[in-house]
């Protein structure tokens, strides 16, 4: 018989007698300490020594508490307040007297143009003032037709058709001046207000940059320079882009919402945001508008939001936290903040005993809002909690523990 075999014939009997007529003996586990799992005894405060140290008992109060929704975004330029400046014809940029950041006045010059198209509209006009000349001769000898045939009438010397044809002669002649006069005004408007220019050509001074006969673009309204989009030299198709303006004095936030919180935004709703850059500061904003389709990624919802920016401390491109006022609430338990202790690394309040004793309960917190806070587990509406003194009952339960 082979060495393994042997081992387990012994092995079998055994098990068969049972080691010796008992189970056999497991290995002795470690005792655990003493107080690992022992819950901290009761601190006891007779009455009299409760009112020496100001020692006050609340009842945890059952609350109703809005819940708000948050979302984080980033910071843009308001669209409704920013305006892409274009050169209103085709030309090349003279000068450009603004820089990005500078912020300019409503109807300020922010680039120079020149343009072969001045020239051509001032030659417009003077075909414009030519033509209304000669058709104001034809009008005038058509009067004089008509005042001719109106004496050979009286004289009978001419007939009544002759007087009619000399009469609409006459009106046409007129309606040809009328026309000729609109199209100078025309023209005329297009070289003042259109190109911004003299009608006339006036003397050049030498600087391409202060030529009056260059076009000048001007802001559409007051705000900061945000982008330019040409330089000095550059060839500028009609409405092609030279500058940006924006008024910063409002941005937008463009928010990404969780679709299962939309339920608690709407068009008008006040918000408060947040940066990184200026902690602990609140600027209020509006919900503007809910976006049109869901991201089917993320299920989230594009909501823009209008923020107040008249101290100009938020630059677009920051990151912002935004909270959307509540629509809703929830029932929760409040107790006051001063209630609220660490004890070993746990967040605790001490519950008044029935017998009169002060016992640490830990519990789980939630928000807090104007020095109340919300407890999520651990305490039932109506427990009486210590709200003054809990740092004394927790230096007299460590004292104790050294003791």
């Amino acid at each position: 018989m082979t060495r393994f075999a042997l081992f387990v014939l012994l092995s079998l009997l055994l098990v068969a007698c049972g080691g010796g007529g008992g189970a056999a003996p497991k290995p002795a586990e470690a005792a655990p300490e003493a107080g690992n799992d022992a819950k901290p005894k009761p601190v006891a405060v007779d009455q009299k020594t409760q009112q020496q140290l100001g020692i006050e008992v609340e009842r945890a109060e059952a609350a109703s508490l809005a819940a708000p929704v948050s979302a984080t975004g980033q910071l843009q330029w308001n669209e409704d307040r920013t305006w892409k400046v274009g050169a209103v014809i085709e030309g090349r940029i003279v000068a450009m007297p603004v820089k990005l950041g500078d912020r300019v006045a409503a109807g300020q010059v922010v680039a120079q143009m020149h343009s072969h198209m001045v020239h051509d509209a001032r030659a417009d006009r003077q075909q414009a003032l030519a033509e209304l000349d000669r058709l104001k001769v034809l009008a005038e000898q058509a009067r004089r037709v008509r005042d001719r045939t109106q004496r050979l009438v009286d004289l009978k010397a001419a007939s009544r058709e002759q007087m009619e044809a000399a009469e609409t002669q006459l009106r046409s002649a007129d309606l040809s001046v009328r026309n000729a006069e609109a199209e100078l005004r025309k023209a005329e408007t297009h070289i003042t207000e259109f190109l911004d220019v003299p009608l006339k050509e006036a003397p050049h001074t030498g600087d391409p940059a202060t030529d009056p006969d260059n076009v000048p673009i001007r802001a559409p309204a007051a705000g900061t320079v945000v982008e330019r989009l040409a330089n000095v030299g550059s060839v500028v198709p009609v409405a092609g882009p030279i500058v940006a303006i924006s008024d910063l004095s409002s941005l937008w936030l463009i928010a990404a919402v969780n679709e299962m919180d939309l339920r608690h935004i709407r068009p008008g709703q006040s918000v408060g945001i947040t940066v990184r850059a200026y902690p602990g500061q609140t600027f209020p904003g509006r919900v503007f508008r809910l976006g049109e389709q869901m991201d089917p990624q993320t299920r989230t919802l594009q909501v823009r939001v209008i923020v107040s920016n008249s101290g100009g401390l938020l630059t677009p491109g920051m990151f912002a936290n935004v909270e959307f006022a509540a629509q809703g609430v929830r029932p929760v338990i409040q107790v006051a903040e001063a209630a609220i202790q660490d004890l070993e690394g746990k967040t605790v309040v001490f519950v008044k005993q029935a017998d009169g004793t002060f016992a640490p309960v830990p519990v789980v917190v939630g928000t807090r809002s104007a020095g109340r806070v919300e407890i999520t587990s651990g305490l039932e509406a109506g427990t009486q909690v210590v709200v003054k003194g809990a740092v004394i009952l927790k230096s007299q339960l460590l004292k104790g523990e050294e003791d």
